[in-house]
């Protein structure tokens, strides 16, 4: 018989490494067709930094995406990273961004000033130009300031880089603190399908809610988000690294014909995602991170729903069919 249950999760989690050590370096340099090198040593393997980073540094100098270029081919050239993981990279190298914008609009600044014979104090920068604040139509743009450097042989870079804060002090007593100054929620709700006679469970429907701040890029934080969903399923009833555990020890599957990972046959019929964009002042334009938050939610839920169908409860992943049937047959 097919008996029909649904769980719910919750999740807080970090962005970032939580002890301050933490750091990241950015450098924006301006060619001379006036469009910028952004320079980090991030790697992009899909989760879109790529994306992000222009969009921050676009919004901070006031420009248009399509003059931007994402330079992370070398580590040994680009800018310092610390590295890609811990739901970091939005907020660490974004901050980083930040802090090189402000250095190279500084600079642009103090370039035309001395092109137009006035002090950098009597400048001002605004949508990708830098003009005399009291005589706006005196200025320069990024493309003209762009050409006048490369004949001036000046070269115009921004630097600045970004060190998290170490995460708040426990509370004395209790010893409560939470690890991370920027904190992520989350919520996952799964329905299930569990074949009480085979132990087969499908996922039927999954609805995420998450609070990452201010969405920098919505499109590829769902993309993030129904990934997170797959390999979630995947962490909850197919992909177990000691398939032959206990006959013997080896803790990896030999092949993928004994790690199973899901397919477009085992996707919900249903997925919906809901961003609640909660302002967090630390992070870039109140952005936080959301990695590995949106893959570890799915699980419990999953569990939870399959407790609710068929009143078992699994307490190692994955749940097999021949785990779920064990624990069924158990309790009758």
């Amino acid at each position: 018989m097919i008996r029909k249950g649904r769980g719910i999760s919750t999740i807080y989690y970090p962005s970032g490494f939580n002890g301050g050590g933490d750091p990241d370096l950015v450098s924006l340099r301006m060619k001379p067709d006036g469009t910028i090198d952004i320079s980090n040593a991030s790697c992009e393997m899909g989760q879109g930094i790529k994306n992000v980073a222009v969009q921050i540094t676009a919004e901070c100098l006031g420009i248009g995406t399509d003059r931007m270029n994402f330079d992370n081919s070398s580590s040994d050239t680009a800018a310092f990273s610390m590295d890609t993981a811990g739901t970091r990279s939005t907020v660490v190298v974004g901050n980083a961004i930040i802090s090189a914008a402000k250095d190279l609009i500084s600079k642009l600044k103090a370039f035309t000033a001395e092109k137009l014979g006035v002090t950098p104090e009597e400048m001002s920068y605004e949508a990708g130009r830098a003009f005399v604040t009291a005589d706006p139509e005196k200025g320069m743009t990024i493309p003209e300031i762009a050409a006048a450097s490369i004949y001036g042989g000046v070269l115009l870079m921004g630097t600045g880089g970004y060190l998290p804060e170490p995460a708040p002090p426990k509370d004395p007593e209790t010893g409560a603190t939470l690890p991370s100054k920027i904190m992520a929620y989350g919520s996952c709700v799964a329905d299930v399908e569990v074949d009480d006679e085979t132990g087969m469970v499908r996922v039927v429907n999954l609805y995420n809610c998450y609070d990452m701040g201010t969405v920098i890029n919505p499109t590829q934080a769902i993309a993030q988000v129904e990934g997170g969903n797959i390999w979630g399923i995947g962490m909850a009833l197919y992909e177990d690294l000691a398939p032959a555990f206990p006959k013997n020890l080896d803790l990896y599957a030999g092949s993928y014909t004994e790690y199973i990972i899901p397919t477009c046959m085992d996707m919900p019929d249903h997925m919906e995602t809901t961003f609640y964009e909660n302002y967090d002042p630390n992070g870039p334009f109140g952005a936080k991170g959301c990695g590995e938050m949106v893959v570890d939610t799915q699980s419990p839920a999953i569990i939870n729903a399959i407790h609710d169908a068929v009143g078992v409860w699994v307490d190692s992943l994955p749940a097999t069919p021949d785990k779920v049937l064990r624990l069924i047959k158990d309790k009758k």
